[in-house]
């Protein structure tokens, strides 16, 4: 009996294993899935960057050079600097015209005298800010309008009789006084300046200008020395003058109403 049980379970076939199934997660359902592979133009595979990936922290800071403390004797050194400069621009505005010689002379004296004040300060107190408080701001405009020259009154005669033809402004003095001076400025200026415009200091510190011109010319009188730039306009407006009043000018009698006087302008404006 026991022999037959045995044959029956040898014919059963073995047991079948036990199929497990496995859950596969898709790329796209990752959390994080890793950027794809570069290829370069000759079809090599080029490894991904993560650098650019990678966000910097929120609180992450770039320190930034700290300048170095600037001593006291540094900005007094620069604004010694800064009155040099004024120096040279003080060169180049004379030589060009537009100062005369008394503003130059007292422009200049006061800058060297700044200097010197600032630098004499310095060297017994180099840590003290109280240099600043041994310059004084706008006194370079005080010596200007001091000095500015101002054409106070003119006087235009005529060559042929010598006397006035028009005078304006506040001249200070009778034209007729000014007649032996003006031939004698003529001769000379012919002779020896070429028809230049000539200068010179009278008494009161005023200065008379001589302006010559073909068939006029013009004296003006001024409260201090005009500057070149001055003379030259001057000089401008005695040739306008003549060109604007030929008609007049060639009149046996002229008519001072009938001019034109482009000097006027002059007697407003100051240097």
């Amino acid at each position: 009996m026991i022999k037959i049980i045995k044959r029956i379970f040898s014919k059963s076939e073995p047991p079948k294993p036990i199929e497990q199934t496995i859950p596969v997660t898709r790329p796209e359902e990752q959390e994080f899935s890793l950027p794809p592979a570069e290829y370069s133009s000759d079809a090599t595979l080029v490894a991904p960057s993560y650098a650019s990936q990678v966000k910097p922290q929120a609180n992450l800071r770039i320190s930034e050079p700290v300048n170095p403390v600037r001593k006291t004797s540094d900005d007094a050194r620069d604004y010694i600097e800064k009155v040099r400069q004024k120096e040279d621009a003080l060169a180049m505005r004379f030589a060009s015209g537009t100062i005369n010689r008394k503003q130059f002379e007292e422009l200049y004296a006061s800058y060297q005298q700044e200097i010197r004040m600032v630098e004499q300060f310095m060297s017994q107190n180099p840590e003290s800010q109280d240099w600043r408080n041994q310059v004084t701001d706008g006194q370079s405009m005080i010596i200007r309008r001091r000095h500015q020259s101002e054409m106070t009154g003119y006087s235009i005669y005529d060559l042929r009789s010598g006397l006035p033809i028009q005078t304006r402004g506040d001249f200070g003095v009778d034209p007729a006084l000014f007649v032996p001076m003006l031939f004698a400025y003529q001769s000379a200026t012919r002779e020896i300046f070429g028809g230049e415009v000539r200068l010179t200091q009278i008494e009161g510190g005023k200065w008379l200008c001589f302006i010559p011109g073909k068939v006029t010319s013009t004296i003006a009188l001024f409260n201090n020395e005009p500057t070149q730039q001055q003379l030259k306009n001057l000089e401008q407006s005695q040739k306008l003058f003549e060109e604007a009043n030929a008609h007049q000018l060639q009149r046996e009698m002229i008519d001072p109403d009938a001019l034109v006087l482009p000097h006027d302008y002059y007697l407003k404006e100051k240097f």
